[in-house]
């Protein structure tokens, strides 16, 4: 996987999250679990994460 198709995954991921949140589907605490959680699994790193998330 290039480090493009894992960006876009994972904005894609966070913004199916944002949209279930929004809608109540899951708790905030539940947002959290699994937006830490794709960060662990997908080996994401602080700084990727910084530069994605501008």
């Amino acid at each position: 996987m290039t480090d493009e198709q894992k960006k876009f995954l994972f904005l894609k991921q966070i913004k199916t999250l944002e949209t279930l949140k929004e809608h109540g589907a899951i708790s905030e605490r539940q947002y959290d679990i699994s937006y830490n959680g794709l960060i662990n699994k997908m080996h994401i790193k602080d700084d990727e994460l910084k530069e994605w998330l501008k």
